[in-house]
């Protein structure tokens, strides 16, 4: 298509676009001049060094499971879908492509069915006693159905994860009427464990592959690239991340995205008005950093991580605010916060009166 044409195309989409209402109120915030001054291109680690091997991937799925479970477990009434979690993370051979899979295999020893990728610090599973490398072979009684172990040789079927879903699914039918009994295989042998419920905001998170420092959240789920990973070297960086993004899906917004965009499943941000991306953003900025000081994180330096954020980043000059405007936000934020801790008043953010959660 004409490049006028994507213009055009452009021009309509956002003329039939209506702007996202807020439903939370942000503290006020004003830009100082060191707020403008962003780090040197050259102190800034833009995530070349993040270990693209499968072991660096199974420590980056262990600390997002860890940091994840803590959000997601200290916010449950910040959340209007919770569910009964058991703090495991579940892989499969089949998740990873033809290409990667036999390594995958001898790397992680995984065949076609469910197993243990990572078990969340302090949650029930931890508890009861699963270890990564368990694998699932039965819910409350239940054999679960695995197709068959893939042939030696070339193995050319596509990557799917329908397998950890319907184990993952059948796991939460069954913690919803209380503990369930999980039948294990490890080190060949048969293992069975009783895991305890606990409801928590229904939202997980996933370890994607990948170069680029992106984070996403669709809903139902937040994505983050092992170069992000990486490059928040503490926990408490990682927190900031996936607080921000957990924040999208507890505000629901791209359901409120989809209400007030055009053809958004065509073209992706570019079917919503940028003022509604800003404001989603807004709010994620200010519910996140609520979500990581419920969680136990130290949010004091929030400000001064975003500001040496790149901002050349994925799409942060469509779809974001400037950094100064978003690192003042993020100062007024965490100094509302840290008044309701001095005040011993409870860490809920301020929502608008009259607004439709």
């Amino acid at each position: 298509m004409p490049r006028a044409a994507w213009v055009v195309l452009l021009a309509v989409a956002l003329g039939g676009c209506g702007a996202m209402q807020p439903e939370v109120e942000l503290p006020a915030a004003q830009p100082t001049a060191r707020d403008t001054m962003l780090a040197p291109r050259n102190d800034i680690d833009l995530g070349g060094r993040w270990d693209a091997s499968l072991d660096g991937l199974r420590n980056d799925d262990q600390r997002v499971a860890d940091v994840a479970w803590r959000i997601v477990t200290a916010n449950a009434a910040l959340c209007a879908d919770v569910a009964p979690r058991s703090g495991i993370v579940l892989q499969s051979a089949l998740e990873y492509s033809p290409r990667l899979r036999p390594a995958a295999r001898v790397a992680f020893g995984l065949d076609d069915r469910p197993a243990v990728e990572a078990v969340a610090a302090g949650s029930p599973s931890a508890v009861a006693g699963v270890r990564v490398g368990d694998v699932l072979v039965g819910v409350a009684g239940r054999a679960l159905d695995h197709p068959a172990a893939a042939p030696t040789g070339p193995d050319r079927r596509p990557a799917s994860d329908r397998t950890v879903e319907a184990a993952q699914a059948r796991l939460t039918e069954a913690l919803a009427a209380g503990p369930a009994a999980l039948d294990l295989v490890r080190g060949g042998a048969p293992l069975r464990l009783t895991i305890a419920p606990r409801m928590v905001c229904a939202y997980d998170a996933q370890v994607i592959p990948g170069g680029q420092l992106n984070a996403s959240a669709d809903g139902r789920q937040v994505l983050i690239s092992t170069a992000l990973v990486s490059y928040a070297r503490s926990d408490e960086m990682l927190a900031l991340i996936l607080g921000h993004e957990f924040a999208h899906d507890v505000l629901r917004h791209r359901e409120r995205l989809d209400r007030v965009g055009f053809a958004r499943n065509v073209l992706g941000p570019l079917g919503s008005n940028p003022a509604s991306l800003w404001t989603a953003e807004r709010e994620a900025d200010y519910v996140g950093l609520y979500l990581t000081a419920r969680a136990g994180y130290d949010i004091a330096r929030a400000p001064e991580f975003w500001r040496r954020f790149p901002q050349t980043s994925g799409d942060l000059g469509w779809s974001h605010p400037g950094a100064a405007e978003r690192v003042a936000a993020l100062t007024a934020a965490r100094d509302e916060i840290a008044g309701k801790i001095a005040r011993g008043e409870p860490l809920i953010p301020n929502v608008i009166m009259g607004a439709r959660r």
